[in-house]
């Protein structure tokens, strides 16, 4: 078993949430998830990245993904007040670092904030999973030099450990069994 902390990007929530692991038929993946406590963090720029997604998706999206979109916000709340989720917020404790991460993520991929405005989440989940001597948890996919970068990239760059949801359940030893 792990003792690791983890910061968690939208698109690992998203898919777990929405996609594979819906609470109704996963309880225990949530469960499993709760119990992580405040080693599982999700940073102030990801709850907006919800927010955003949530207000483009009444326009496009089924009222389904509308709904899971919001029970997901709520269960983030309710979590960080019943089970110790950490929602992060820019404090003094990890200030310098977390600003000293952007500072080297700005410079080495000024281009990635540009092409993808919309993700405004993913240099933030880096820089206080670094900040903090964590390890960030997405479901991007590594791109090959040239067609563009995505977390993996960055965190490899940086030194950043980087799991995907499966590996951050092996990690922790979670077996789905009650």
């Amino acid at each position: 078993m792990s003792a690791g902390l983890y910061v968690v990007d939208t698109s690992a929530l998203f898919a777990a949430w929405v996609e594979r692991y819906p609470p109704e038929f996963f309880g225990a993946v949530w469960r499993f998830v709760e119990g992580l406590g405040d080693r599982l963090m999700v940073c102030e720029e990801v709850m907006a990245e919800i927010d955003r997604h949530a207000e483009v998706d009444r326009v496009g999206n089924p009222s389904e993904i509308v709904a899971q979109i919001g029970a997901m916000r709520a269960w983030l709340l309710e979590s960080s007040a019943n089970t110790g989720l950490s929602l992060l917020t820019l404090d003094s404790d990890i200030s310098a670092e977390v600003q000293r991460a952007m500072g080297r993520i700005n410079s080495g991929w000024s281009h990635w904030r540009a092409v993808r405005s919309d993700d405004k989440a993913d240099p933030w989940v880096i820089a206080y999973a670094r900040g903090l001597g964590g390890a960030v948890v997405s479901e991007e996919q590594r791109r090959d030099s040239g067609t563009g970068v995505k977390i993996p990239n960055v965190c490899d760059e940086l030194g950043v450990p980087h799991l995907n949801l499966l590996e951050l359940f092996r990690a922790e030893g979670f077996s789905g069994q009650p």
